[in-house]
């Protein structure tokens, strides 16, 4: 039941944040080159970056998604998380303090974005937005409708 409805999200087309905006040039997202994802949309990928989506469909087994999220005072961070949240840092910060206080979920780990890279690279669950420009050797990069 859990994979019908991660694969029934996965495949949901929606209305949301624009995806003109996650493919601006400034950043990309990866995954894991394991991971079957070759495409998301905008409302995904915020469903992602907002703990509402938990799980990856990879090889017939669900694997826990592991959102990373540049580091706070990152201009980068501050571009997707307006892009693609369509919050203010302060905003996502303070929807993450009551998800947290409701016992809901956690927010996305924060790291450098080598860091990022090097996680992404290593689990299968893995998905970050990278600048444009970093070395993207080992992942995947997911296009965003």
């Amino acid at each position: 039941m859990k994979k019908l409805a991660l694969l029934l999200a996965l495949a949901t087309l929606s209305i949301g944040a624009s995806p003109a905006a996650a493919q601006s040039g400034k950043y990309v997202i990866v995954v894991n080159p394991r991971n079957p994802i070759k495409r998301l949309n905008a409302n995904q990928l915020s469903k992602i970056y907002l703990g509402k989506l938990q799980g990856w469909d990879i090889d017939g087994k669900i694997e826990p998604v592991i959102a990373l999220d540049q580091k706070a005072g990152s201009p980068l961070r501050a571009q997707f998380t307006q892009d693609v949240l369509r919050k203010s840092v302060a905003e996502a910060d303070a929807y993450w303090r009551q998800e947290i206080y409701a016992g809901r979920s956690f927010p996305p780990l924060e790291q450098s974005e080598d860091e990022a890279l090097n996680a992404v690279r290593t689990s299968l669950g893995g998905i970050a937005y990278v600048s444009a420009s970093a070395d993207l050797k080992g992942v995947k990069v997911v296009s965003v409708q």
